[in-house]
């Protein structure tokens, strides 16, 4: 029976007296309603090795396109001059049928259809939310490299080799494949294929991976974006990037950046050994192959095609368009010039809209109380100020008022007897 009506006095108990210490729990209503933002989930192991080897590979790939176009343009030039002239050692990477050469070389832009285009399939297919008209888009741009790649290195450069050459031994054959053929030598003006290939492909290369610039943000304006449409819209909040997406586009999103994600981020570290591989395959060519004008002349054109597809005609509407072009927009596609903060950077803490401390978009309520006994106690020595200064302001009037006026024998006051004397 006493434990029953014990029982019964902790469960009739008020709320205030059931928080131990005696702290009250933190108001609801306005309070909890402003600055909750949803956290993101935790990280594992795995996803944070990831992105150390993506930042690594990010490192290494994404030097700026002005820079490598001028390494090139030097190299070809200055380097291929140099080694005109100089005695080259016998080595492996100088023979045409090192490995390095007959597997990847010779079949490099298959490898550019293999691992460039599943790239572009699987980011247009996430950022076009399953789109097949910005699929079909963004896999346009692979379409044009190939066609530029087949008829400059096909066909071109095949016609100038025919155009300009001679059969040493028999000049009456006019082809270089009869030529060949019957034992001779074709001596022509031979345009470098290989350096236009392997510059051709580490600038193609380099633009298409700009695609992954800001793809880690797509999670956080997904939970954004989450968050917003299960409240209350509020008509003075700030919208996302994805707010213009449809309910059937948004679960396409998500279900397809949580399942080719991984496979990008695997796509992407193959794509920066391919440019590395491809710029040590064209510093064995400036090295060993061909002479300087044919090289020049086969990067110089690499180059100038790079230039009138990327930076002229995927700018303008009626094109592929430029890489990372989807439903919603997710970078900032100018380029960021790193310099030196001149002043501090502002604080991450901010203030609340009820000038209540926030951090990381959330208010501090801890410091709600702490504030408030600061005002009370500035508001209690404001006061006892004041009533110190009246206190004196009323024992100065008393003073003045019992200024003695007693009178001599005379009848005459003290002061009045002063000038007689």
């Amino acid at each position: 029976m006493p434990a029953a009506s014990s029982s019964g006095f902790k469960r009739g108990r008020p709320a205030s007296q059931s928080v131990r210490g005696g702290k009250q729990p933190i108001e609801k209503g306005r309070w909890a309603a402003k600055g909750t933002k949803p956290l993101p989930e935790q990280a594992s192991v795995k996803y944070v090795l990831s992105l150390i080897v993506v930042h690594v590979c990010r490192k290494v790939l994404f030097i700026p396109t002005e820079v490598k176009v001028m390494l090139y343009s030097l190299g070809l030039f200055f380097g291929s001059l140099v080694c005109d002239f100089l005695p080259l050692p016998n080595v492996y990477m100088g023979q045409r049928d090192n490995v390095f050469n007959v597997y990847y070389v010779k079949v490099a832009w298959a490898w550019l259809l293999l691992v460039v285009g599943s790239f572009i399939l699987l980011t247009s297919a996430t950022i076009g939310c399953g789109h097949r008209e910005i699929i079909k888009r963004n896999m346009s741009r692979l379409l044009v490299g190939t066609f530029m790649w087949y008829f400059w290195s096909q066909c071109f450069f095949g016609y100038v080799e025919n155009r300009t050459g001679s059969c040493l031994g028999k000049a009456i054959i006019r082809n270089k494949i009869d030529c060949n053929t019957a034992g001779f030598h074709w001596h022509s003006f031979d345009i470098s294929g290989h350096a236009f290939l392997l510059v051709y492909i580490n600038l193609f290369i380099l633009e298409e991976a700009k695609t992954i610039d800001g793809w880690e943000g797509i999670r956080d304006q997904i939970r954004m974006e989450d968050h917003h449409r299960g409240e209350v819209q509020n008509p003075g909040e700030t919208k996302t990037p994805l707010d213009s997406l449809t309910p059937y586009d948004m679960a396409i999103l998500k279900m397809n950046y949580e399942q080719f994600t991984p496979y990008i981020r695997c796509i992407f570290c193959v794509m920066t050994m391919m440019s590395v591989l491809s710029d040590v395959m064209l510093v064995c060519t400036i090295i060993f192959f061909h002479t300087m004008p044919q090289k020049v002349a086969g990067g110089a054109i690499a180059i100038a095609i790079w230039f009138l597809t990327y930076r002229v005609w995927f700018k303008r509407d009626a094109s592929p368009g430029l890489p990372g072009c989807g439903l919603f927009h997710y970078q900032n596609m100018k380029e960021r010039t790193k310099e030196v903060p001149l002043r501090r950077r502002s604080s991450i803490c901010k203030d609340h809209r009820d000038n209540l401390p926030m951090f990381m978009g959330m208010p501090l309520y801890g410091l709600k109380k702490e504030k408030e006994d600061k005002k009370r106690e500035e508001k209690k020595k404001d006061y006892e100020r004041e009533e110190e200064r009246s206190s004196m302001e009323d024992y100065g009037e008393g003073v003045e008022g019992r200024v003695p006026s007693w009178t001599g024998p005379h009848g005459d006051s003290a002061s009045s007897r002063s000038w007689r004397r």
